[in-house]
């Protein structure tokens, strides 16, 4: 998820912009313009190199975090950094005449900003911690994030075929379960593409509530989820396909435009996976078995309106 600076961090932004034009202004003000010899362009280059990287910094903290006490120290520490590196930026430019307060100006907002910093860096790992123990079904050894779904949180299809692989070499069974979200793409053209992305989240809360800690549950494309349940019996498995499916076909999802309440209906499948099975294999198997299912479905669908 993603946050407008400037309505989500508002009040934050504005100090920011204000400390920068705080630092101009103090140091044209005071300031007298250097003659080109005395100018150090290797300084300058070094220092503003600085100051833009802490812009930067600035600028990814208030994209990716909510408002919240970490974000406050970690913008407000690095700003004070920030304000302390664009004064020694333009003391490159501009001669300032030698008072002790404006030495004090230029290094005490460096000091108490690394101090802000430290402490919502502190605060940064309790939360991260809190997080972690409740990711902990989504294995959060994982750092790789280019194997998990954006928008929903789950692990992407490599993910899980990497996992099948590694199932086939035991000798353990497994099986693997496919559920479809029916007329999902009737609901995104109802109700946009925001509430369908929120609808996925939300289904995605409740296959990981529905699953063990054991099971590796992944966005395989779209609207199909698929769940790998390893050391499992066949009994077990279509056990907790069925309560996956109870679960959801019971979820009330409250519509923002509306605030009705939508049911899902969902198309399930199961595969046992053998050693002499390959990936593509048992997910080719899987999906087909899934699309027979929906299409008998819609043949008694429209038999039953007829």
């Amino acid at each position: 998820m993603r946050f407008n600076p400037f309505t989500s961090h508002r009040l934050l932004t504005n100090a920011i912009i204000s400390l920068f034009l705080s630092a101009v202004f103090l140091s044209a003000y005071l300031g007298e313009l250097k003659t080109y010899a005395d100018i150090q362009w290797l300084d300058i280059m070094g220092e503003g190199g600085i100051v833009l990287m802490t812009l930067v910094w600035i600028s990814v903290l208030l994209i990716s975090r909510p408002p919240s006490k970490v974000t406050t120290y970690l913008v407000i520490g690095v700003g004070l950094f920030m304000f302390s590196a664009t004064l020694d930026l333009l003391d490159e430019w501009l001669m300032h005449p030698a008072h002790q307060w404006i030495s004090w100006i230029e290094s005490l907002p460096a000091l108490l900003g690394m101090l802000l910093t430290s402490v919502g860096l502190y605060y940064w790992h309790q939360e991260q911690y809190v997080l972690n123990r409740q990711l902990r079904r989504r294995e959060v050894h994982l750092r790789e994030h280019d194997k998990v779904c954006p928008v929903t949180g789950l692990y992407k299809a490599q993910y899980l075929d990497s996992a099948i692989n590694e199932q086939l070499i035991s000798t353990q069974p497994f099986w693997l379960g496919a559920i479809d979200i029916r007329d999902f793409s009737h609901f995104n053209n109802e109700f946009g593409f925001s509430e369908g992305d929120r609808l996925l989240r939300e289904i995605s809360e409740l296959l990981l509530m529905n699953c063990r800690l054991s099971d590796v549950v992944c966005r395989y494309a779209g609207d199909c989820f698929m769940v790998l349940m390893p050391a499992t019996t066949e009994q077990q498995a279509k056990e907790l396909m069925a309560q996956i499916k109870g679960a959801l076909r019971h979820c009330a999802f409250k519509v923002e435009a509306s605030k009705k309440a939508r049911f899902q209906h969902v198309t399930t499948a199961l595969i046992q996976g053998n050693v002499g099975n390959n990936t593509r294999t048992l997910t080719s198997q899987l999906h087909s078995q899934l699309q027979q299912k929906k299409y008998q479905q819609k043949v008694a669908q429209r038999a039953h309106l007829c």
